[in-house]
């Protein structure tokens, strides 16, 4: 009997540390992917971008190409209007979670944009979410959960645990 109870309890550890080890990966994955998405948006690499968006936003959107060319357009528009993304920086996990067996997070992200008259540096957040089937994390604005008629529209009956802090924006005039 103790060999049964033994044997138990070393699976139990294993099976833990395999789940630790697990999880910290995806976490590690998690960060380096969202930070492949916010050198491509400083790049203009917006394709690369959109390989990391949540389907459901693309689909929204009218498919990647539609996408693509939305997102393209926009990018210009802000160039021609003086526009600049100066740096884009992921600077940490601050949320981490399996429900709905799927694996999901919540990721801090820095931006500073110059423009003509101002400096605006935010601090924004991304919802990730892991697909096993493409082994890789897709990201969304988290702020857009909160609206919820735009929620229901991307992800159907979304709930989490997880706190989405606020976004914050900081207006810094130019002499």
């Amino acid at each position: 009997m103790k060999k049964y109870i033994l044997g138990f309890l070393l699976f139990a550890v294993a099976t833990t540390t395999v789940s630790a080890q697990t999880e910290q990966e995806l976490k590690d994955l998690a960060l380096a992917q969202a930070t492949i998405t916010s050198s491509a948006t400083v790049n203009g690499d917006m394709s690369t971008v959109l390989d990391f968006t949540f389907p459901g936003v693309l689909e929204l959107m009218g498919g990647k190409e539609a996408a693509l060319t939305t997102v393209n357009e926009a990018m210009a528009g802000m160039k021609q209007g003086g526009m600049s993304f100066q740096s884009s920086e992921v600077t940490g996990l601050v949320g981490f979670a399996q429900e709905e067996d799927e694996y999901r997070c919540i990721i801090e992200n820095k931006v500073v944009i110059d423009s003509p008259e101002q400096q605006i540096k935010s601090t924004s957040y991304m919802l990730g979410i892991y697909s096993q089937e493409a082994k890789q994390w897709y990201f969304m604005e988290a702020a857009q959960l909160k609206n919820e008629a735009l929620r229901e529209m991307v992800i159907p009956g979304f709930k989490t645990s997880l706190v989405i802090p606020d976004d914050v924006r900081e207006f810094v005039p130019k002499n």
